[in-house]
């Protein structure tokens, strides 16, 4: 007989709450006589690696308690998995910092989410699919180039400002604006272009709730691709990012917004990449969808 839930939770994600959720989450499962096992991460990583490990057919449903880069190890842990016949249900509960995948399913409220899957309502889960090196990824949210992983990078290591960290950074760069050339294939289309950045997503919001794709949605076969080429001035560039948090960016002129099943990313020089929040990966990237993979309560 399968057991209820597998519950995986991060203690250090962002808001290090994991632990008064989890407690909150488990109660409600007693209460209602369900049968679950927990598994803390002890490490960077440690979720994808027990995940990978995981005999899935004992479980029913799948929680993670955590942060976009948890859930982002979940999903490459489960792809990795070799008993793929099988996948459980996947629960999302947010303990991080910046949520940006729960900002999509409107829970970014720990209660809400659990509420969510005990609700029982699921839909599919596309995933982008990453190749570089003779190597393989997976995002379930942005996969981020240029400006994109240089405000991320120079984020971290002002980590001790808080959140304030992420518009510090932005501002850094827009004042020293780097551009970079790069040759793109999407769908079978080639683009030689100098850009500020390249994002591609497979949800509507990424950061701390920018609607950075307006019109994406997680279960259309479709990843949304925005390009900025370095057409736009640095007063420009600062009048446009504040607009990513409601979207009207992909009004401007300087903006390319296309929605796309692959696209091929050969910068001049090759550099790492911002997926999900993390600093993973490294250009030349092909990047595909896989549609539908997984069940999420949503």
């Amino acid at each position: 007989m399968k057991i209820d839930y597998c519950i995986i939770y991060n203690p250090q994600s962002g808001v290090k709450k994991g632990y008064k959720i989890l407690n909150n989450f488990t109660s409600i499962l007693q209460e209602n006589s369900k049968t679950f096992h927990i598994e803390k991460t002890q490490y960077a990583g440690y979720a994808k690696k027990y995940v990978m490990h995981l005999n899935l057919d004992l479980f029913a449903n799948l929680i993670t308690i955590g942060g976009d880069g948890t859930f982002n190890e979940i999903i490459n842990g489960l792809m990795s998995n070799k008993n793929q016949g099988h996948f459980p249900k996947l629960g999302f509960i947010p303990a991080g910092s910046g949520n940006a995948f729960m900002h999509d399913l409107q829970a970014t409220n720990p209660k809400k989410a659990i509420k969510i899957i005990l609700n029982g309502n699921t839909k599919k889960l596309d995933i982008l699919k990453l190749d570089y090196f003779n190597k393989i990824n997976y995002s379930m949210n942005i996969v981020g180039w240029g400006l994109a992983s240089d405000i991320l990078i120079l984020s971290e290591k002002l980590r001790f400002l808080g959140p304030s960290r992420y518009t510090l950074s932005s501002i850094y760069y827009t004042l020293n604006k780097t551009s970079r050339k790069a040759k793109i294939i999407i769908d079978g289309n080639e683009i030689t272009d100098n850009y500020l950045f390249i994002l591609i997503l497979n949800t509507i919001h990424t950061g701390k709730g920018m609607k950075a794709a307006p019109d994406a949605l997680i279960d259309d076969g479709l990843m949304d691709i925005i390009l900025l080429p370095n057409t736009i001035s640095k007063i420009g560039l600062l009048k446009l990012l504040p607009k990513l948090f409601t979207g009207q960016h992909v009004l401007s002129n300087h903006v390319d917004y296309i929605k796309a099943k692959k696209i091929e990313l050969y910068p001049e020089i090759n550099e790492v990449l911002n997926i999900d929040g993390e600093i993973k990966s490294q250009t030349p990237v092909s990047i595909s969808i896989i549609p539908q993979k997984f069940n999420i309560y949503a």
